[in-house]
């Protein structure tokens, strides 16, 4: 059985950008909070979400950054493959589900009714 070594790709540079991603972010929140009494909350969600995608252009850079937007890209792919039920397969589920909970609910009402006069009996 062969077995590969787990090596770390992370290089400086990748530190770096990451290290420059993160500053952008919290740079975006603490400006969020700084102008919270100057600016209008509109213009500071703007500014925070303008941090957030420059953020992450930054870090999309990385390899760990290729990585998790190859993710989302094979998650989205995979997305696509998913055959949604239609709106009477959905009615139809949903209907027996309810049926069988109040079959089950009514069972177990029986059970605990059952149970309950036989401890009774017994403590009695």
């Amino acid at each position: 059985m062969a077995t590969k070594p787990e090596t770390s790709s992370s290089s400086v540079g990748d530190t770096l950008l990451l290290m420059l991603s993160v500053l952008v972010l919290i740079g975006g929140i603490v400006g969020f909070y700084y102008f919270e009494s100057q600016a209008i909350t509109v213009v500071r969600s703007v500014g925070l979400l303008l941090a957030v995608g420059i953020a992450m252009f930054i870090a999309r850079f990385t390899e760990k950054g290729m990585t998790l937007f190859r993710f989302f890209k094979e998650a989205d792919i995979e997305r696509r493959k998913v055959v949604w039920p239609t709106r009477t397969e959905t009615v139809q589920t949903t209907i027996m589900v309810i049926i069988v909970t109040i079959i089950v609910s009514i069972m177990l009402f029986f059970i605990d009714m059952a149970i309950g006069s036989l401890v009774r009996m017994l403590l009695a």
